[in-house]
C-alpha cells in the first residue's frame, strides 16, 4: 500500500481518528481533516488513493467537495459517510462518481471492503492515466508525415493502401512505419494503433 493514502474528511474528531487507526492497522497511510477546505488544499498538490468523506460539513459540504474535485480533475475515489443521508443524496453522489455511500454507523468490514474497492479503483485510473501520458509523449516524437501514416494504420489501411492515399511509395510507407516503431521505444505497435485509436 505504498504510496497510497487513506484521506478522512470528518468534522467530528473523534470519529476521524477512529477510522484512522483502523485502517492503519490495516496497513494503509491515513491522513484525517477536520476542515474540509485544508483538504481540498491539500488535494490541489495532488493525491492518491482514496476519500472518506462525511456530507455535512462545516463551510463547504461533502458534495460540494465532490464538484470541486471533479472541476480540477482530481479522480480519487470518493467513499461517502454520512448519519443525515437520504436517497436522493445518495443518488446524487453515486451519479458525480462517488465510489460508495455508507450510513452511519456502518460495520467494519463495510467500511474496509469498500476502501478495499477503492483503492483498486484507484489503482486502475492511475494505470490508465500512465498509459495515456506515455502514449501522449511518445507521439510528440513522431514528424508530422509518420503521424499521418500512423493515422492510416490506425484507420486498418496496408502499406499498399498507405502509400496510395499519402501519394508515397510503399518503401516510404515502411520507413515511417519503422521510424514509428523505433521512436515508440519498444511498444508493441499495434498496442500503440489502438491507443491512437482510442485517444
Amino acid at each position: 500500500m505504498e504510496g497510497k493514502t487513506v484521506f478522512i474528511v470528518d468534522d467530528d474528531e473523534d470519529i476521524g481518528q477512529s477510522i484512522g487507526s483502523l485502517l492503519r492497522s490495516l496497513g494503509y497511510q491515513v491522513e484525517v481533516f477536520t476542515a474540509p477546505m485544508s483538504f481540498l488544499e491539500r488535494a490541489q498538490a495532488g493525491v492518491s488513493g482514496c476519500v472518506l468523506l462525511d456530507v455535512r460539513l462545516p463551510v463547504v459540504s461533502g458534495l460540494e467537495i465532490q464538484r470541486r474535485l471533479r472541476e480540477a480533475k482530481r479522480t480519487i475515489p470518493i467513499i461517502f459517510l454520512t448519519a443525515h443521508g437520504d436517497i436522493e443524496m445518495a443518488v446524487a453522489a453515486m451519479k458525480a462518481g462517488a465510489a460508495e455511500f455508507l450510513p452511519k454507523p456502518f460495520r467494519e468490514q463495510q467500511l474496509i471492503d469498500a476502501v478495499a474497492d477503492a483503492m483498486a479503483r484507484s489503482e486502475q485510473t492511475e494505470e490508465a492515466d500512465r498509459i495515456r501520458n506515455d502514449y501522449k509523449a511518445s507521439l510528440l516524437l513522431l514528424s508530422p508525415k509518420e503521424r499521418e501514416v500512423l493515422d492510416d494504420l490506425s484507420a486498418g489501411l496496408q502499406v499498399k493502401e498507405v502509400a496510395t492515399n499519402r501519394n508515397l511509395s510503399p518503401s516510404t510507407v515502411r520507413v515511417h512505419r519503422r521510424n514509428i516503431r523505433s521512436k515508440i521505444q519498444g511498444k508493441n505497435l499495434g498496442a500503440f494503433v489502438m491507443l491512437h485509436n482510442t485517444y
